[in-house]
């Protein structure tokens, strides 16, 4: 499982790097967005894919961690017989549970956000090229603007 996943992950990033189109395809930054930072990545913009790509481990690692947590607590429960001790595993289990739920939330949040920023940066990548079409130009009191076709 590892190794597909590694290799997916090469897969693309290699397929990022070595195709360096004029205009972006949003498509394919949506559909690169499904690996973290893959949007990003596609879009040359290094630094927001590492923001994501490291946010999303850490909400992945804390949602694991969690996970483990209430299943620990499952454990206890089931060989505890102090109700006393119970409640309280009880309690930690239901806190762990809700963490885990956040987590998972805020992994689906930022997979949105990064998909639609990377849709985004894709449909804006020729803006400097048509930027320069655009010229502003002072003459004496005049102030003129050309657009070129």
């Amino acid at each position: 499982m590892k190794r597909r996943i590694l290799a997916l992950i090469t897969l693309t990033i290699s397929g990022c790097l070595l195709a360096q189109p004029v205009n972006k395809d949003p498509t394919k930054a949506v559909i690169y967005s499904l690996f973290p930072g893959g949007g990003q990545i596609y879009n040359e913009a290094y630094i927001k894919a590492g923001a994501v790509i490291g946010f999303q481990s850490y909400l992945l690692a804390t949602a694991i961690h969690n996970n483990d947590k209430v299943n620990d607590y499952k454990d206890k429960i089931s060989i505890t017989t102090d109700p006393i001790l119970i409640e309280s595993y009880k309690s930690k289990q239901k806190n762990y549970k809700e963490k885990r739920t956040r987590d998972i939330w805020l992994m689906g949040l930022t997979m949105a956000f990064s998909t639609l920023d990377a849709y985004i940066d894709a449909h804006l990548s020729n803006f400097n090229s048509d930027k320069e079409k655009v010229h502003l130009r002072f003459e004496k009191d005049i102030l003129l603007l050309e657009y070129e076709f």
